[in-house]
C-alpha cells in the first residue's frame, strides 16, 4: 500500500511542488520513499510503502520507456506475473514490481484489463499524448481514491487531507451529514465536504482538462443467476478459491502476519496460512477488561491451534484517550464506527513485527454472518401494518437499557424500530443511528430540511429479483462493507504503515460465493463445513461476536464528562448543526440508564470532532 496524489491544471503547467506537498500529508501511508513527476498539465506524487521489490527500481511515479504513460498506484496486483506472461512476454523488465507490469498492461490494454486484475488498487494513469487522466479502483474499494475540481484544476488523492493541501476548499456538505447521521458513515460518492467525491468501488473515470470526470462502473456484485450444484461441490470449489486467495496474499518481500480475533473468519484465514507456511507466523489481537466484549480466550485458542507466535494487547481508557486524537486526524470523513480505535491499536502492535497483515473481513457480508440477515428473513414472515410495528416499538422503548454487547433488548428495539419501513430502508434503520424523524428534533432549524435526503443512498436503484437475504447482503456490501469496514481498515492500518490484505474479498472467491444458493451461505454454513476438523469446534460453532468497544458503560461513567464537554452548548453553537437541547437530553437519558444511546451519542461526538478538525 502507498499514498498517491496529483493534479491536472486547467491552464498552463501543473506545479510538481504542489503535488509533492499533497503527498507529504500521506507520509504515514508510505514511509519508505517518495517521488514526484510533472509534465505539462499533469503532476503526480507518491509515498511508498515497500512490499514487492523494495529496491529503488520499484519507485513511483513510474513511466513507460517512451515516456508516454505515467502511473501512480496504491495497492497490490497479486497476479502480476501471470499478466506479464500473458501480455508482455519477452519484455526486459527494469524491476520485480507489480507496478511496472500494471503500467505496461494498462498501456497495451487500457481499461479492458481491469477485469483481469486480482488485488486491491487505486491508480492514476496519465497519457501525455492524448492528455487524458485515468483513475480506477478495485471491485470492493479496498483502496480509497478521492477527487475534486477547482478553478485551477482537477485534483485526486488517497485521502481528502491531501486535496485540502492542494487548494480544495473545506465546506461541510449538509446532504452528506444527514446521510452520515443515518448510516454512521458517509455512503457512496459523498464525503462530507462539498465538491469532494469518492470514486466508486469497481469504477474508473476519465478526465481531460476543462471537462468533468466521466465515471463508468466496470464491476459490481452479482447475485444472479444462481448456480446449480450440490453443497459438497460448492464447498470443495470455495475451499480451493479461498486457498488460492490466501496464497496470493502471502506474496511479499517483507514479513506477513495475521490479525486474529479468534472468530471463525480470521481463524480460517490463519489455517490456510499455516498450511502454506511452515515457519513462524505472527498473529495479533485485542482484549478488553469487560468480559462481554472480550474475545481473548478464543484468540488464544486459535493461536495455539494454528501454532502462531501470538501478541495481544489489553485495550482500555488510557488507549482510548491516546488514540482518539490520532483517529480524528486519520478520519477526514465523518465516521462513527468506534471499533476504529482498537483496530488502530492492534495495527500499531502488528506493525512492530510485520509490514503486511491478513485479516478476516468480508466474510460476514458475503456469507450472511450478521444477525441482520436473520432479521431480514424473519421480517418477510411478519407482514403487519406499519402502525402496529410503531406501537410495538413504543412499548419496547420502556424496556431497561443495558450496557453489555448487543443485549437482547437492544436487538429487539432495533428490530421493531425498523419494521415500519419498507425493506430497503428498514435494513439501514436497523444498522444506523438517527432516522429522518429523529432528525426533526436533533438538527438546528437551518439544517432540518436536509433530513429528507437521509435515505438518498439507500433509495438508489438495486438489482431486481433478490430475495430478502440477498437484498440485505447486497445493501451491506454496497454500503457498510465499502464505506465503513474497508475505510476503517484502510485508515487504521495505513496510519502506522501496515498493509492489510483481505482474502475473503478476492474477486474470484467473492463472485463465486455470491451466486450460490442462500441456503449454502446462511450463517456461514459453507465456511463452517469447510473448517470442520481443521479448527477447534468451539470456534466453528460460536455465535457471531463483532469487534466493539464497551461504549455504553464508558459513556455512563468515565467518558461522561468528556462527552458532555465535546457536546457543550458553545461547541454545538459554533458548529451549527445539532441542537444542544436534543444532544444534552440524549446524553443525560443515557447516563440515567433510561436508554442505550451509545450508537447515537458516538455518532454525534465523532461528527463534532470531525467538523472541528476538518470542516
Amino acid at each position: 500500500m502507498c499514498g498517491i496524489a496529483g493534479w491536472v491544471a486547467r491552464r498552463g503547467d501543473a506545479d510538481g511542488a504542489r503535488a509533492a506537498a499533497m503527498a507529504a500529508t500521506l507520509a504515514h501511508r508510505g514511509p519508505d520513499s517518495h517521488g514526484v513527476w510533472s509534465n505539462g498539465a499533469a503532476a503526480f506524487a507518491h509515498r511508498r510503502l515497500s512490499i514487492l521489490d523494495i529496491s529503488e527500481a520499484g519507485r513511483q511515479p513510474m513511466l513507460t520507456p517512451d515516456g508516454r504513460f505515467a502511473i501512480v498506484f496504491n495497492g497490490e496486483i497479486y497476479n502480476f506475473r501471470e499478466l506479464a506472461e500473458r501480455y508482455c512476454r519477452g519484455m526486459k523488465w527494469q524491476s520485480r514490481s507489480d507496478t511496472e507490469v500494471l503500467l505496461h498492461v494498462l498501456a497495451k490494454r487500457g481499461t479492458n484489463v481491469l477485469r483481469e486484475l486480482r488485488g486491491g488498487f487505486a491508480l492514476a494513469l496519465w497519457d501525455t499524448r492524448t492528455q487524458e487522466l485515468l483513475l480506477a479502483r478495485d471491485p470492493f474499494g479496498k483502496k480509497p481514491l478521492y477527487f475534486a475540481s477547482t478553478a485551477e484544476g482537477f485534483f485526486f488523492a488517497s485521502e481528502i487531507k491531501a486535496l485540502l493541501v492542494g487548494g480544495v476548499q473545506a465546506r461541510p456538505d449538509a446532504v452528506a451529514v444527514v446521510q452520515y447521521l443515518l448510516h454512521e458513515y458517509v455512503p457512496g460518492q459523498l464525503t462530507g465536504l462539498i465538491g469532494v467525491q469518492q470514486l466508486p468501488a469497481g469504477s474508473f473515470g476519465r478526465y481531460r482538462a476543462g471537462g468533468q470526470l466521466r465515471v463508468q462502473r466496470w464491476w459490481q456484485p452479482r447475485y444472479q443467476p444462481k448456480m446449480s450444484m450440490t453443497f459438497s461441490q460448492a464447498a470443495a470449489r470455495y475451499d480451493a478459491l479461498l486457498r488460492q486467495a490466501v496464497l496470493r496474499r502471502l506474496v511479499a518481500d517483507v514479513p506477513v502476519g495475521l490479525l486474529l480475533s479468534g472468530g471463525l473468519d480470521s481463524t480460517a484465514i490463519g489455517w490456510y496460512m499455516r498450511e502454506a507456511l511452515p515457519g513462524p507466523i505472527h498473529s495479533f489481537s485485542v482484549s478488553f477488561a469487560e468480559t462481554d466484549f472480550d474475545e481473548s480466550a478464543f484468540a488464544d485458542l486459535a493461536a495455539r491451534h494454528l501454532r502462531t507466535t501470538h501478541h495481544g494487547l489489553r485495550f482500555g481508557l488510557t488507549d482510548f484517550h491516546r488514540l482518539l486524537p490520532r483517529a480524528v486526524a486519520a478520519m477526514d470523513v465523518p465516521f462513527a464506527d468506534a471499533s476504529l480505535l482498537p483496530t488502530m491499536a492492534v495495527s500499531e502492535l502488528a506493525r512492530s513485527y510485520v509490514t503486511v497483515a491478513l485479516d478476516g473481513d468480508g466474510s460476514d457480508e458475503l456469507l450472511l454472518g450478521y444477525g441482520i440477515f436473520t432479521a431480514a428473513r424473519l421480517a418477510n414472515l411478519l407482514p403487519l401494518p406499519a402502525e402496529v410495528w410503531q406501537r410495538l416499538s413504543r412499548l419496547a422503548a420502556r424496556l431497561p437499557a443495558g450496557t453489555d454487547y448487543f443485549t437482547w433488548e437492544f436487538k429487539l428495539k432495533q428490530f421493531l424500530r425498523g419494521m415500519s419501513y419498507p425493506p430497503v430502508r428498514r435494513h439501514q434503520v436497523w444498522l444506523g443511528s438517527f432516522t429522518p424523524s429523529d432528525m426533526k428534533d436533533l438538527l438546528t432549524h437551518d439544517w432540518q430540511h436536509y433530513a429528507a435526503e437521509a435515505f438518498a443512498a439507500v433509495d438508489a436503484p438495486i438489482p431486481a429479483g433478490l430475495n430478502a437475504e440477498d437484498l440485505s447482503s447486497y445493501l451491506t456490501v454496497r454500503h457498510y462493507l465499502q464505506d465503513d469496514i474497508l475505510i476503517k481498515l484502510d485508515r487504521a492500518t495505513m496510519a502506522v504503515g501496515l498493509e492489510s490484505r483481505t482474502p475473503f474479498l478476492d474477486v474470484e472467491a467473492a463472485a463465486y460465493v455470491l451466486r450460490l444458493p442462500v441456503a449454502f451461505r446462511r450463517d456461514k454454513r459453507l465456511l463452517r463445513d469447510i473448517m470442520q476438523n481443521r479448527v477447534p469446534p468451539r470456534i466453528i460453532h460460536r455465535h457471531k461476536h463483532g469487534f466493539a468497544l464497551p461504549l455504553a458503560a464508558w459513556l455512563r461513567g468515565p467518558l461522561y464528562n468528556w462527552a458532555r464537554d465535546t457536546l457543550s452548548r458553545e461547541a454545538l453553537r459554533q458548529t451549527g448543526i445539532i441542537e444542544y437541547a436534543a444532544a444534552d437530553r440524549l446524553l443525560k437519558a443515557h447516563r440515567a440508564g433510561r436508554v442505550d444511546a451509545r450508537k447515537q451519542l458516538w455518532t454525534l461526538l465523532m461528527l463534532q470532532l470531525w467538523h472541528e478538525r476538518w470542516a
